[in-house]
């Protein structure tokens, strides 16, 4: 018996579990097919869930019927200005145009100092006044009114620069108005005046880990049977309540998904030398001091902050004025005092330990990273001899460029540049770890007399901003904190209310031609001597709104809002503090600036906002939350302010849907920040299902196995033969 090869029937195989292999080799183009189909189905649920419908338009979803639009919303912006006052009516109209009755629902931005003190709803002719009620009663009237089937909207606060507004009941083809009205401070710092309106909300990330059981258990909804877009978590167990900022798209001025009209009158009361609104076209016109803007070219996308910035003429910049206010009775005054900025040329420039902490998270893609890159470029080029740096980045995980802040040298400044380049726009918003450490650095400063400052840089994207105001209230420590709001509608009031709690300033770089400006100007106010230990000693009796009065840098006035507990009398206001080490002390005359200033509607209403949020910043301090209640509570019903323990509520006694006919209830989608990159995971948690990734996984191991095979040694079988 002899073994022959017999080339005529060679054939190159394995073992029998490698000669299956090759077999499943020849499925694979089937298996590839199978899996790209399956992967697809799956990312357009995902696409389902979370895109939106298109031109301002919301659908209603019926079981078996393609979805058809509903509601439209439409804004229009009246903005009034006196003086340091602004009392703004923002009028929101929605149109049903479905066949089914409907329920819209809409979350819209409003500044964090707001204070929203009327709302009414329009049908046609009819027109009802809404009334301010204690938050759960008002909820209550508008859900029974809903289920009567009466006209209804509600107005709630969910942060204090974040609103809901539901109106329940229209009719197919009806249109409904909802007209808020608000006051809000100007702000004046280095001889500029500026008003800022969010005009659209960037979707927020929404850290820790899903609620188990019951979400509806876990957070009940405002409104019962109001449906959940979103997964509560641990720290932000509110999220269902941001779910319709998850359905933002991009719109543009040519074809607005959610058009704004704008117009505004302008009283400063004194002559200006420049009017300028950066992010849109107005068109101005001037009578005497009074001027009347609107946008140039018709309605404007809601997709960037409306800013209106002037400055006054040269010579006519304001050293002090009072605006003051009766309501019942009460007299209410706003104080601005511009301190005194002596030249010292021969004081000692104090070295600084600078801590850049920079978001680079997904909410960052598109215009905002590179707005924030360059911003970081200014800042190194800004940077003196004797001064110490480090830099943080962190999106859902941190890194830092150095362990410890680094002198200013060439190697260190080479190795930023890197380090800045480098950054990219991807992942979560997990804000809390990286502050932590920046506040947590060691200083190395400290004993040298450095001043340690930590600059935040982000669009502030976060579900949590509670918590993490605590972390800063409790552990700054020596440290300032300041932040930069990064991109065109970032949440400024967080920011705002981050660096007031870091003894701090805020700004908003919204455009990249802004960006060395900015910085620049930034850095410079960082180096000024710092005004500290200011009192305000009053010629009467008055009750300060604001709390202790924060340290100033150059530039930066200071602004009280009081109420006179008798009318305001005759006498001087004594300003004074410390600066530089020397005491310094300025006397203001109540009758020339109140003269110069007068009379300016809504300081009662800023006085009532300002003093609910001093209370709230209490707790900071460990009073009791019910105290905190109590207060905020009976000052909101006085001056009927929209607070996180009051809504509006309007109600129309007239039936509107007939008994029977079921209620849609849909959310009303918002624009996307101008610039900004499209984000696929709002939430840590991925979107794909376990079938998609169970597919992908094992075309990923056939695959693998598949090269081990082709890797082997060949081997010939040849068949026995007798011979």
């Amino acid at each position: 018996m002899d073994r022959i090869r017999d080339n005529t029937r060679f054939t190159p195989c394995r073992t029998l579990p490698a000669f299956g292999l090759w077999i499943c080799f020849r499925l694979l183009p089937v298996l590839t097919a199978c899996t790209l189909v399956v992967t697809l189905l799956d990312a357009s649920v995902a696409r389902a869930a979370t895109e939106e419908p298109g031109a301002g338009q919301l659908l209603l979803h019926s079981p078996g019927q393609a979805p058809i639009p509903a509601v439209m919303q439409r804004s229009a912006v009246q903005v009034s200005v006196a003086g340091m006052v602004a009392v703004v009516t923002l009028e929101q109209r929605f149109r049903n145009d479905s066949a089914h009755w409907a329920e819209g629902v809409y979350t819209f931005p409003l500044p964090g100092q707001a204070a929203v003190r009327a709302m009414e709803i329009q049908v046609g002719e009819r027109r009802v006044v809404g009334e301010i009620r204690e938050r759960q009663e008002a909820q209550a009237v508008y859900a029974a009114a809903r289920d009567a089937g009466r006209k209804t909207s509600l107005v709630v606060q969910q942060r204090p620069n974040l609103f809901s507004n539901r109106i329940a009941n229209l009719a197919p083809g009806e249109t409904v108005a909802v007209r808020l009205e608000f006051v809000q401070p100007v702000t004046y710092r280095d001889g500029e005046f500026s008003l800022r309106l969010p005009m659209t909300l960037t979707r927020r990330y929404i850290p820790g880990r899903p609620l188990g059981g019951d979400v509806d258990a876990a957070f009940p909804p405002p409104i019962p049977g109001y449906p959940l877009h979103a997964l509560a978590t641990d720290e932000v167990p509110d999220a269902p309540l941001l779910a319709s900022l998850q359905h933002a798209r991009a719109g543009s001025d040519a074809a607005p998904r959610n058009p704004l009209t704008i117009a505004v009158r302008l009283d400063a009361g004194l002559p200006l030398a420049r009017v300028d609104t950066p992010y849109h076209q107005m068109r101005l016109h001037r009578e005497g001091n009074r001027y009347h803007l609107e946008l140039a070219r018709g309605p404007s996308e809601m997709d960037r902050d409306f800013v209106l910035n002037w400055e006054p003429a040269t010579g006519s910049r304001p050293q002090a004025a009072l605006f003051t206010e009766e309501v019942a009775g009460e007299h209410y005054g706003l104080l601005l005092v511009m301190p005194p900025s002596p030249a010292q040329p021969d004081a000692e420039i104090r070295a600084r330990e600078l801590v850049f902490v920079v978001d680079t998270s997904g909410s960052m893609g598109g215009v905002p990273i590179q707005q924030m890159r360059q911003s970081l470029v200014a800042a190194l080029d800004g940077l003196r001899p004797g001064d110490s740096f480090n830099i943080i980045a962190f999106d859902q995980a941190y890194r830092a460029l150095f362990a410890d802040a680094r002198p200013v040298n060439r190697l260190a400044l080479q190795q930023a540049r890197v380090f800045i380049g480098g950054l990219r726009a991807a992942g979560g918003t997990e804000m809390l770890p990286p502050l932590r450490r920046a506040l947590a650095l060691p200083a190395r400063g400290d004993s040298e007399g450095r001043l340690r400052q930590v600059v935040f840089m982000t669009d502030g994207a976060v579900g949590n901003e509670q918590a993490i105001l605590d972390t800063i209230a409790a552990e700054l420590g020596h440290s300032r904190l300041f932040t930069i709001g990064i991109g065109s509608a970032p949440n400024s009031w967080f920011l705002r209310k981050a660096a007031q709690l870091g003894r701090g300033r805020h700004l908003h770089i919204g455009d990249q031609a802004e960006v060395g400006a900015r910085v620049g100007a930034l850095l410079e106010y960082l180096s000024v001597p710092l005004l500290t230990g200011i009192s305000v000693d009053w010629p009467q009796a008055v009750v300060d709104a604001g709390g202790p009065v924060p340290d100033l840098y150059a530039g930066a006035p200071l602004l009280r809002l009081v109420r006179f507990n008798v009318p305001p009398q005759a006498g001087s206001i004594k300003v004074s503090g410390e600066l530089a080490g020397a005491s310094w002390q300025q006397v203001v005359d109540l009758d020339a600036v109140g003269d110069a200033a007068g009379s300016a509607p809504g300081v009662a209403s800023l006085w009532a906002r300002e003093r609910i949020e001093q209370i709230l910043d209490q707790r900071y301090q460990g009073l009791p939350g019910d105290s905190v209640r109590a207060q905020v509570l009976e000052l909101a019903l006085t001056h009927r302010l929209l607070s996180p323990y009051t809504s509006f509520v309007a109600v129309e006694q007239r039936q509107s849907r007939p008994p029977g006919l079921p209620l849609q209830s849909v959310a009303v989608p918002g624009t996307r920040p101008r610039g900004q990159a499209q984000q696929a995971f709002p939430y840590p948690q991925t979107a794909t299902t376990a079938a998609a990734r169970f597919f992908l996984g094992f075309l990923l191991l056939f695959i693998a196995l598949l090269f081990w095979v082709m890797r082997g040694p060949e081997v010939d079988h040849v068949p026995d033969r007798q011979g």
